[in-house]
């Protein structure tokens, strides 16, 4: 019996008929991207090819669109324009970045930190363990 055989996750299930595929196919058991072994010739084929349809290719994003004279020669000129400017130091740029002030708690753990454990039940037999002994 020549059929095809369908590569699964965990490897080649089969082998198949051809009807048996084409109808896996009809009832969507089996996707139309599915790689198929061909035990005739030994070569892979997607389902697809079987049933003679064609999937479309995934798309080939588009290309970045080459820069024009006019966008060049605007680049040119602005480079132009940084090298003319003399350097400066970090000292005498004013800063441009304002602090903010900062809350800081001191002695406060926040709530969403604190950790307590789970509260225990007290025992039938001595109701008073809580109470704390006189001194």
């Amino acid at each position: 019996m020549i059929g095809y055989k369908v590569l699964a996750k965990d490897g080649l299930k089969g082998p198949f008929k051809k009807s048996s595929i084409l109808k896996a196919l009809t009832s969507a058991m089996l996707p139309l991207q599915a790689r198929l072994l061909d035990l005739q010739t030994g070569r892979y084929i997607v389902a697809a090819e079987l049933v003679g349809e064609i999937i479309d290719p995934p798309k080939v994003p588009e290309r970045a669109k080459a820069l024009q004279k006019a966008d060049k020669q605007a680049a040119k000129e602005t480079l132009k324009q940084m090298a003319e400017q003399p350097l400066k130091l970090a000292e005498e740029t004013p800063a441009q970045v304002e602090e903010t002030p900062r809350v800081i708690l001191r002695g406060q753990i926040p709530v969403k930190q604190l950790k307590l454990p789970k509260p225990r039940k007290l025992s039938e037999r001595a109701p008073d363990e809580l109470k704390q002994p006189a001194a």
